[in-house]
């Protein structure tokens, strides 16, 4: 049975102390849909996602509408927003964090996708950060073993 030892992680993180606009550059830069916020270096408190870079670049009434095809855009306004939270501290934009042993099977690692609603997941070593997995990621490793991959 594959764990995720078996799995190329990315080592996409920010520390806790990190800023919205820092968390963006490394969300941007990693590849992959979400980042982990970690204290101490190591211990994961939350992760940085594309949804939540999205939100924290719109006004807030926008995570409020269900459509919005009858809004025009003020572009004041969210350049206003997107100056604003470049210097919020990153720990007010978390998403509860899908954190993932390292001796994980993949067939728990795929659950956990399936019943979360973020495309990567922190993997950990007793605790200790290892790196961020994706779901493309993950679907690699069990193709491979399905020897389709």
């Amino acid at each position: 049975m594959p764990t995720l030892r078996d799995a190329s992680t990315v080592d996409a993180w920010v520390a806790e102390d990190a800023t919205f606009a820092d968390a963006a550059r490394a969300l941007a830069a990693s590849g992959i849909p979400a980042v982990a916020v970690l204290a101490g270096g190591s211990r994961v408190v939350g992760l940085f996602t594309e949804t939540n870079l999205i939100a924290g670049l719109v006004p807030a009434y926008v995570r409020e509408l269900r459509h919005t095809a009858f809004a025009e855009d003020d572009l004041e306004a969210l350049a206003r927003r997107g100056r604003a939270a470049a210097g919020e501290p990153v720990t007010r934009h978390l998403s509860r964090p899908i954190v993932l042993e390292i001796d994980t099977s993949a067939t728990h690692a795929a659950e956990r996708f399936l019943h979360g609603d973020c495309g990567a997941a922190a993997v950990v070593e007793r605790g200790r950060f290892v790196g961020m997995l994706s779901r493309v990621e993950l679907a690699r490793l069990l193709l491979a073993r399905a020897g389709i991959g």
